[in-house]
């Protein structure tokens, strides 16, 4: 149980340090992620290439945990904070663009790895700030 925890831990810990080869040096060959809108990803390049766009539109991105909880069984984790960045595609970090987000999140490792990773959030707030500064963008390009 305790070995499957720290696994999780060095996940996010990989998560924010932004290293997109960590994090996927710890997930298995049959890794699932599944996002809070519920969609279920399985292809590692896929997932690669979304870590490092996640990277590179959200700069400060990180995860906060409060509460790490291990079923009795040992077999999921559940971690319990807040996720939080600033949407910035140009690479500026403007605080109207500071999002934060209460989170949870399910991982079940398997053999030392990362098989499954599932985020509960209401990223709402995210895809609203996305689409503002998209059409911001649109009305700006038009004058």
């Amino acid at each position: 149980m305790e070995e499957m925890k720290q696994t999780i831990l060095k996940f996010i810990e990989r998560i924010n340090a932004h290293d997109v080869d960590g994090i996927m040096a710890l997930v298995s060959k049959d890794y699932e992620f599944v996002n809070s809108s519920g969609d279920h990803f399985h292809d590692l390049k896929f997932l690669r290439d979304t870590w490092r766009a996640q990277f590179e539109n959200h700069p400060d991105f990180k995860i906060r945990v409060q509460h790490v909880i291990c079923d009795p069984d040992g077999e999921r984790v559940g971690v319990f904070g807040f996720s939080e960045g600033t949407y910035s595609p140009d690479g500026v970090l403007r605080e109207e663009n500071h999002w934060e987000v209460p989170a949870a999140f399910l991982g079940i490792v398997r053999d030392g790895k990362l098989a499954y990773w599932e985020t509960y959030s209401d990223a709402s707030i995210v895809f609203d700030l996305i689409k503002s500064q998209s059409a911001a963008e649109g009305v700006e390009g038009k004058g």
